[in-house]
């Protein structure tokens, strides 16, 4: 076949943003809870309008039509090795940072529980292994996507147990503090990975790749449940007021499913219904946000606030962290994609949704035209994308790590290859 990293037409960032929006609607109008209006039209019009803006970004750069078939560099084989050696040591560097830095200067343990856990990671602060370990984790994940364009280029590169072994390595350790938020980003990407650049895909790969997604809300779920046994809360009562459930509540349906079930059954709609509640709380809260925010626009502050974190120690400056998080009118919850630009960007936010969309359609398309160098950030894109009904992905699930880890892979990529030519030129 000619030679291409991706399949054009699967899984297009459109598409992915499209199914979440539909996922919503249906969860919306089949499941038990009752979604909080808010009291005027206007965030329903801003919503409208950033996913609006985030949709024509989206197909700013999009080919009209199928994309011509890029030429295949000479040395493809010796270059997708030596960028799976270079991946697959920097994602292995990364998993060994963050274990020394939670076991011997946290000290973390697998038989000490979630909450205690965070609690020694919020104490200790950050630390120089903490940061690198942040930025390299990322790389884990590039191992398999270089995998799987060799052999769809007919080539073998690496071994596919060897690579989603490594893939997989971070999403178990978030178990230790029970984070679901990373657990879901990282093995989102293994499976975008998987069903854009593999040339077929069979439907048994679909069926395991929706089983693991359900079992992955299952175990969450129950994840969630042992958090809420340790610090003493009753999932009865957590369903009805929550921080995230508390403008979508559940109605009277729920609890007459529920009412005579066992406990497995009980823990399974549980399951369920606050996945559902969890899919779908950022809507009413963004409309809260837009309704009750006070703050001037930050300018990207906020949302890129690592980066202002950055400047800050660069320069000297100080930085409120604990100021930041009250920028939100209520904090600890999902305002989809949309809220924290709203924060940083107010009545333009649907003008910087489409200037992201952009950025993520000029991605794909360098992508299209061959540059193996930008498909970590593109799938890092896609899933940021498809999470935009819910959560903004670049604040939250380590999101703005992957992009800057990703990005700076692109751009090192880039300065090399004219230095390589002139080196083969010399030769």
């Amino acid at each position: 076949m000619p030679f291409s990293l991706i399949n054009q037409r699967s899984l297009t960032p459109v598409k992915v943003l499209l199914a979440a929006c539909s996922a919503w609607l249906a969860m919306y109008f089949l499941a038990p809870i009752e979604i909080s209006r808010a009291q005027t039209d206007y965030p329903y019009y801003l919503l409208g309008s950033c996913l609006i803006g985030l949709l024509l970004g989206l197909i700013a750069f999009e080919p009209r039509t199928i994309a011509q078939p890029p030429v295949p560099p000479t040395d493809l084989r010796h270059m997708l090795r030596q960028l799976y050696q270079v991946a697959f040591i920097l994602g292995s560097i990364g998993i060994a940072l963050r274990v020394a830095d939670w076991m011997f200067l946290r000290g973390l343990s697998v038989d000490t529980d979630f909450i205690e856990n965070r609690e020694k990671i919020e104490a200790a602060g950050t630390n120089a292994f903490a940061m690198v370990a942040t930025l390299l984790i990322p790389f884990g994940l590039v191992p398999y996507m270089i995998h799987a364009v060799a052999k769809r280029s007919g080539e073998r590169v690496g071994r596919a147990w060897e690579a989603i072994g490594l893939a997989l390595l971070w999403p178990l350790l978030t178990i230790v503090i029970g984070s679901r938020s990373s657990m879901f980003m990282s093995i989102g990407m293994l499976i975008v990975a998987r069903l854009i650049i593999f040339p077929r895909t069979s439907r048994r790969v679909i069926a395991f790749c929706t089983f693991l997604i359900l079992g992955l809300i299952y175990g969450g779920g129950l994840i969630f449940i042992e958090r809420l046994t340790l610090i003493g809360l009753n999932v009865e009562s957590v369903i009805k007021v929550s921080a995230f459930t508390h403008l979508v509540p559940v109605t009277q349906t729920y609890f007459s499913i529920t009412s005579q079930m066992s406990d497995w059954g009980r823990d399974t709609v549980f399951i369920i219904t606050t996945f559902v509640q969890y899919f779908t709380h950022g809507v009413p809260e963004f409309a809260y946000l837009v309704e009750h925010s006070t703050t001037p626009e930050q300018g990207g502050i906020y949302t890129f606030s690592i980066l202002a974190r950055l400047w800050a120690i660069l320069w000297g400056n100080n930085y409120d962290a604990l100021g930041a998080l009250h920028m939100m009118p209520r904090f600890g919850i999902y305002t989809t994609a949309f809220g924290p630009f709203y924060v940083d960007f107010g009545a333009f936010t649907p003008a910087f949704c489409f200037a992201m969309g952009a950025a993520v359609s000029w991605t794909r398309r360098k992508v299209l035209q061959g540059d193996i160098a930008a498909l970590p950030l593109y799938i890092c894109f896609v899933m940021q994308v498809g999470a935009a009904p819910v959560v903004n992905a670049i604040q939250s699930a380590y999101g703005i790590f992957y992009d800057i880890a990703f990005a700076g892979f692109w751009i090192a990529i880039a300065i090399s290859r004219p230095r390589k030519r002139a080196m083969q030129a010399e030769a």
